[in-house]
């Protein structure tokens, strides 16, 4: 436990918070470190700290590599990654990212080491695009082998695993990755506070295979957090009318809306009407570069103890820390909600929180799951810090068995993928002409395509929807394609490209609004 106890205590010097005892995470420590071959699911609220479990094995794998040589954390997000790299940095000084448009980076060789979903497949495939076009001319492999060998040796954390398990084009391959990582023996950690039964049959399932150590770690009655925050006042309450209505200028308010084009219209209308200064108004969302993002959080930081109002999209449920008196937010399927909830009420000294949930558009989410959640949110009283409160409402959405879960995976696209993962011979030259196929036949990889534009020298990810939408304002330009960009195929063929690692720059060459971000 020195390791666990170093990490705490670097951690609250750094943050200015007084420790405080998570027996949780100090059970996960202990059974990680101790076990021969573990596979941990760690079900905790938002809130409970787990990333302290992810900086604490790091800091123990520098003294004793037995049983991992490092850890990777993989994430759903690049605004989660950002900030946990910024704790990381100041607090220990040894982790480094990876992921798209960042560091240069081709090994996990860091104590600590944080990524994407994506990246972290595209490692485990050997293929590095970045690489593409000299793999792809047989004048070189790419670092394949090299890249998934430091996996191999790694403890791997997935954490907010939630994310990846609903987003249907990412869902495949991250049954493949589990089930490779497994097959080989790699200590797995998921963390998330929203995990269906079904989802954890599934994992349970693969371990079970393998002869791990399963184990599932929820906190216990007596938990300092659970206590602490049962405590707290929550009142969850629905309604129709305008998000704005409900907002309270004496107090902390957060508007989570779930599409950016609304945040940005709200944010106009709230700027002259809400009764709060202009500077106290504050918008992020996924479409701003990451300094906009750093500079907006900053803000919100030093507002964080009186007036404010922070419109944002899903890019506020994680990766930004920050406490609200209020929050309406649109509906959302209960996992996503649980995540918004986490902001409210959130710090220790808070007594109360108000939520109202506005009867909105489902998109872009599942109509039946939005639904379903509304309809038993109103029937039963939940405390969004217990999870023993919502635990049947999170499976009744997202999945009683095993089954239900399994259903959206392509077993075909699967069996691929693994094959790729698992196959001595198949070197980054033979991947990447599988993939290339593959996805030629239409058959995403990784999530939805995204581009990655370059604003000033920082990247946005955008859709190929918006690629098309700023093209055609004359708002970006696409170096290296050799297509015009007619229309919405175009934009998608751009998106393959670029997924596969064509050299090609998308550039936004308009003037970037400091305020709104791209819109």
């Amino acid at each position: 436990m020195k390791a666990y106890r170093e990490a705490l205590k670097r951690l609250a010097e750094v943050k200015g918070f007084k420790p405080e005892r998570r027996p949780l995470l100090e059970e996960a420590f202990d059974f990680l470190t101790s076990s021969d071959r573990p596979f941990l699911i760690l079900n905790a609220p938002t809130g409970y700290g787990k990333t302290l479990l992810s900086f604490a094995l790091a800091l123990h794998s520098l003294g004793d590599a037995s049983l991992f040589d490092r850890v990777i954390h993989v994430l759903p997000m690049r605004s989660i990654i950002e900030d946990i790299q910024r704790t990381a940095e100041e607090t220990f000084g040894f982790s480094r990212t990876k992921m798209m448009g960042s560091s240069g980076e081709f090994l996990h060789l860091f104590p600590l080491n944080i990524t994407t979903a994506d990246t972290f497949t595209w490692d485990l495939l050997k293929l590095n695009t970045k690489k593409r076009h000299r793999i792809k001319a047989g004048k070189e492999f790419g670092y394949d082998y090299l890249t998934q060998a430091s996996i191999l040796t790694s403890l791997v954390i997935f954490d907010e695993a939630h994310f990846l398990l609903e987003d249907e084009s990412m869902v495949t391959a991250f049954d493949a990755v589990v089930d490779f990582l497994t097959s080989n023996g790699v200590p797995v950690v998921v963390m998330t506070a929203t995990l269906s039964r079904g989802h954890r049959e599934l994992f349970e399932g693969y371990a079970k295979k393998n002869g791990y150590d399963f184990r599932i770690l929820t906190p216990k009655e007596g938990d300092p957090f659970i206590e602490r925050e049962l405590g707290k006042e929550f009142s969850i309450s629905f309604a129709r009318d305008d998000h704005l209505k409900f907002v309270d200028p004496e107090k902390r308010n957060a508007v989570i809306v779930n599409t950016v084009d609304r945040a940005i219209k709200l944010y106009e209308d709230a700027k002259n009407d809400i009764g709060l200064g202009r500077e106290k108004v504050l918008l992020i969302h996924g479409r701003m570069t990451p300094g906009h993002k750093r500079s907006v959080i900053e803000r919100l930081r030093e507002l964080k103890n009186g007036e404010f109002l922070l419109i944002g999209t899903q890019a506020i449920e994680a990766g930004v820390d920050f406490s609200a008196d209020v929050m309406v937010t649109d509906a959302a399927p209960i996992n996503s909600l649980l995540q918004r909830f986490g902001r409210v009420a959130r710090h220790g000294g808070d007594k109360k929180g108000e939520i109202i949930i506005i009867d909105a558009p489902p998109q872009p989410y599942s109509k039946e799951k939005v639904g379903t959640t509304l309809k038993l949110l109103k029937e039963k009283g939940i405390h969004p810090r217990v999870p023993g409160t919502y635990q049947d409402i999170v499976s009744a959405v997202h999945g009683e068995k095993r089954s239900n879960v399994t259903r959206i995976i392509d077993r075909s696209h699967k069996a691929k993928l693994l094959n790729l993962m698992k196959a001595p011979e198949k070197r980054a030259p033979d991947v990447l002409s599988v993939i290339e196929t593959m996805m030629a036949e239409g058959k995403p990889i990784m999530r939805s395509f995204l581009i990655p534009l370059s604003v000033n020298g920082e990247i946005v990810p955008i859709t190929p929807k918006k690629l098309l939408e700023l093209y055609s304002k004359g708002l970006l330009s696409v170096e290296g394609s050799g297509r015009e960009i007619k229309d919405l195929n175009d934009a998608y063929l751009v998106a393959k490209d670029i997924a596969l690692g064509r050299d090609i720059n998308v550039v936004f060459v308009g003037e970037y609004d400091r305020e709104r971000g791209i819109v």
